[in-house]
């Protein structure tokens, strides 16, 4: 099996032959027990981190008023920004990996999702436009 070491700043991506690379930092050591370590705790909080910024995104959505709009665009950027670190310390100690997609499977994606464009209405420079399906309310 052909195998090598690329590092790129902090972190080093490992080559097992070249079909499957996978980027991450050294592994931090933890106990192996059933006691909740550090790694469980941060891996609990990304996970409650993702789920707050679902909750929070539908909510801002949602919201009519838009002082209570512009309050929860403000929790989640928050509540964004909390996760991105907790990914990035989880990545720091090595507890998060990458896994990078291959060239050719990002090809048949965008080819797919080109495909779906395809399929969709023509798009209008303006919902508003003369014939358009959306017209302005009238108050």
């Amino acid at each position: 099996m052909n195998s090598h070491t690329r590092s790129y700043g902090g972190y080093q991506q490992h080559f097992s032959g070249s079909t499957n690379p996978t980027i991450k930092n050294p592994t931090t050591q933890v106990p192996q027990s059933t006691q909740f370590n550090d790694r469980d705790c941060l891996n609990d909080i990304l996970a409650m981190e993702k789920w707050l910024t679902d909750g929070f995104n539908v909510f801002a959505r949602e919201a009519s008023h838009q002082a209570l709009h512009n309050d929860v665009m403000h929790i989640l950027n928050e509540t964004h920004r909390a996760a991105r670190d907790v990914f990035n310390l989880m990545f720091e100690k090595g507890w998060y990996s990458l896994h990078p997609e291959q060239p050719e499977q990002v090809a048949k994606e965008h080819q797919k999702f080109q495909s779906y464009e395809s399929q969709m209405p023509q798009q209008r420079t303006s919902p508003y436009e003369s014939g358009g399906m959306y017209q302005p309310r009238q108050y």
